[in-house]
């Protein structure tokens, strides 16, 4: 840490010298102009006039040969990807399988913005084409609420109507939330490293990282979500568990409930609403778990299939809570506003 004391010029005007390894760093002259960003938490950010120009990473090349697991082909795209990259090359020595071209499609098509911009028989160059700027974090977290609720509701409806047309489609959703998600940890990642992005939308470091714990959180929900209906079949169309699917479903829905209302306090600015939400899922996990006893006489995979949809119930709810304990961090975070209520 480099600690420089604040001189005086002209009588009033504070000036402060700046590292010389910085200023030639950065190609910095004399009469260059510089901006000064105020920061909530009270230090300042200086960076140079031209920094508004997108300052991501250029190229990643990512050389394929000897590698034979798609799946870690896969993983190194999407690495790539959610890191900032602008442009990703996949190359080889010789010419690119069938195989590797169908895990480069199988990635773009999951990758909200990336295209195929140059392609040749050893190699593919992958470009992102959405500007940063212009997905704004808070509507995608909001169409990720808006998923992840309606999956939950469709496992509800199937439970309550005794009928798994409801969650036919609840893995393809689980996709789109996937893909905000990774939207959202590459934003995360490009803002971290560009200040003049983080400037352009009009947001700071705190919201930003406050954004990407809730998208990973919400996914996990929707990961949650999947698992339930994948384990319906074996709860459904048997009248043994009649009871069993009335009492999940009561509690699927208020599940939801409590899942909206912790998003709603993340924007807000009252505490007793976040911590009500707080005591009100551990009120639920407690039900999640008296699902168990429908499973108790039950075949193997019935049995377990009780368990894992009241695990999962019960996982949500304290996703929940994990919201909404951030959002009375955040909260009290605040220095500029009055949060508590005057006592009467």
């Amino acid at each position: 840490m480099d600690i420089r004391r604040v001189q005086m010029t002209g009588g009033s005007s504070f000036i402060v010298t700046l590292p010389k390894e910085w200023a030639e760093s950065v190609n910095l002259k004399k009469n260059d102009p510089l901006r000064l960003n105020p920061q909530q938490d009270g230090s300042i950010i200086i960076t140079t006039a031209d920094s508004d120009r997108a300052s991501t990473y250029d190229t990643k090349v990512i050389v394929i040969d000897g590698l034979t697991d798609t799946d870690l082909i896969f993983r190194m795209l999407v690495g790539a990807y959610m890191s900032g990259f602008s442009l990703i090359e996949v190359a080889s020595s010789s010419r690119l399988s069938n195989t590797v071209l169908d895990v480069i499609g199988k990635m773009t098509q999951m990758a909200i913005g990336v295209e195929i911009i140059e392609e040749y028989d050893d190699k593919i160059i992958l470009k992102d084409l959405v500007d940063p700027s212009e997905m704004r974090m808070g509507k995608s977290i909001e169409r990720m609420r808006v998923l992840v609720r309606n999956m939950l509701t469709d496992v509800a409806s199937a439970l309550r109507n005794d009928d798994a047309s409801f969650i036919e489609d609840i893995e393809s959703r689980d996709s789109d939330v996937d893909r905000l998600a990774w939207m959202i940890t590459r934003q995360t990642n490009m803002f971290q490293r560009d200040i003049g992005l983080l400037k352009k939308i009009g947001i700071d470091h705190s919201e930003i990282t406050s954004n990407y714990t809730i998208s990973r959180i919400i996914e996990r929900m929707g990961d949650h979500a999947v698992a339930i209906s994948g384990n319906l079949k074996n709860i459904l169309n048997n009248d043994a568990f009649k009871e069993m699917r009335d009492e999940a479903s009561d509690l699927c829905e208020a599940v939801i409930s409590l899942f909206v209302k912790s998003l709603s306090t993340v924007n807000g600015n009252d505490p007793e609403a976040a911590s009500n939400c707080i005591n009100e899922c551990w009120n639920l996990s407690e039900v999640a778990k008296k699902l168990n006893r429908h499973g108790v006489g039950a075949d193997y995979e019935a049995a377990l299939a009780v368990n894992m949809m009241a695990s999962s119930l019960r996982r949500i709810c304290e996703y929940s809570t994990d919201i909404a304990e951030m959002a009375i961090n955040v909260i009290m975070g605040k220095s500029d506003k009055k949060i508590l209520k005057k006592v009467s």
